[in-house]
């Protein structure tokens, strides 16, 4: 089989691989607190010995892995009191799944049940000193000031909203929509003061209008390669088919 249809096939897998994150962005382009994500790829030069034909270098797609873009979404007030928008574009909320902390731009508190405020996962946010914050049953009113402070029935309660910064926040890795992981390479989270829009939400930073025209174009892509896959496959079939009449 010919070389060349190895090296058009690893850019049909390429494009499959950034089809699947632009559909993942277009789908999330109304979550608040979604960070966009973005398709890495690495061209490899792979050399293949041939006795006839010497050395031929041929380009192969070989890495595939994505990457979050961490610029700030667009804010919308929302009027709603447990939404809470950071308002600077580095810091981010903690909260605590059972894999361990986790950081989210996303400020749409939800009031459990049991008075926990928690994700729409049901993570719970963690306050400052890594505490769950609960709300007292008799609470007949929660809001946020702009410190991160909780309010019950407008009066501060001393519980505040943990925010936290990283040294490379680049090396942050994506779980899910809007939770990241931060491995080694980030550095320690440290606290910072909260800097809070309250009865704002931090929305998507994926614009649907620019992720539906890469989709557009990443499908014209893949047709092309198609294409030439198609043309490598019926040039070995005619040449299969002229050796067997030869013999």
């Amino acid at each position: 089989m010919s070389t060349g249809i190895w090296s058009a096939a690893s850019g049909a897998v390429s494009r499959t691989f950034a089809l699947d994150v632009a559909a993942n962005n277009v789908s999330n382009s109304e979550t608040p607190g979604f960070r966009a994500d973005r398709s890495v790829f690495r061209q490899e030069m792979v050399r293949a010995m041939d006795g006839a034909m010497g050395t031929q270098s041929l380009r192969y797609t070989t890495t595939r892995t994505r990457e979050p873009d961490l610029a700030a979404g667009q804010l919308l007030h929302t009027g709603r009191s447990l939404d809470a928008a950071l308002t600077d574009s580095e810091s981010f909320f903690v909260v605590q799944t059972p894999q361990g902390p986790r950081y989210t731009r996303a400020g749409n508190l939800q009031l459990n049940p049991d008075g926990r405020l928690t994700t729409t996962e049901g993570y719970a946010y963690l306050g400052e000193g890594g505490s769950t914050l609960e709300v007292p049953s008799d609470t007949k009113s929660v809001q946020l000031s702009p410190s991160g402070e909780l309010l019950f029935d407008g009066l501060a309660s001393g519980l505040k909203l943990s925010v936290v910064k990283f040294n490379n926040p680049r090396a942050l890795e994506k779980e899910g929509d809007v939770l990241m992981r931060a491995p080694r390479a980030a550095g320690a989270p440290e606290s910072v003061e909260a800097q809070i829009e309250p009865e704002t939400l931090e929305m998507s930073n994926s614009s649907a209008l620019r992720t539906m025209t890469t989709l557009v174009n990443t499908t014209r892509e893949f047709e092309m390669i198609a294409k030439v896959i198609e043309a490598f496959s019926n040039v070995e079939h005619k040449a299969a088919t002229e050796v067997g009449r030869a013999r």
